[in-house]
């Protein structure tokens, strides 16, 4: 068992770190937007596929609710995030969402191009885990974010 670390890290590291990557966020999602415009929200989809095969997740079979349980159980490692079903839409509640202190550290809108963004790619996990088409609405942004996804392939 290794009971050192050779890599000690600061508060100050840590925030460091943090602007470093608020600002990379940024950056990538206005060259994304810059270069396919229209079609962002389709690439954040389709990211949101591949990292779903890319998750600690197996369901025998393509299942709403237990692939909202199991993406949540993942995400929850990382953030505060619930969420349930009802018919056909998921309701996704973040709190403390950690893409809003992105937004706050380089002045950016809330509920702009990176929060839509990552609500796509939120739709495109879950697109994958269920086999169904999933279109997100915000609800309420803020300290708390709470979006709901539209299946249109699933049956209530």
């Amino acid at each position: 068992m290794i009971d050192t670390i050779e890599l000690t890290q600061t508060m100050e590291d840590h925030d460091k770190a943090f602007v470093e990557v608020s600002f990379l966020l940024e950056m990538i999602v206005d060259t994304i937007a810059a270069f396919v415009g229209k079609s962002t929200p389709s690439l954040a989809v389709a990211a949101g596929r591949k990292m779903a095969k890319n998750m600690p997740i197996h369901l025998d079979e393509p299942d709403a609710k237990a692939a909202l349980s199991e993406m949540i159980r993942v995400f929850s490692e990382g953030f505060d995030i619930t969420g349930e079903f009802s018919g056909k839409e998921a309701l996704i509640d973040i709190d403390h969402c950690p893409i809003r202190a992105v937004c706050l550290e380089r002045e950016l809108p809330i509920d702009g191009p990176i929060c839509s963004m990552f609500h796509y790619y939120i739709a495109g996990i879950m697109a994958e885990l269920t086999g169904s088409p999933a279109r997100p609405a915000t609800i309420s942004a803020g300290e708390a974010c709470l979006f709901k996804l539209s299946f249109s392939g699933l049956r209530a």
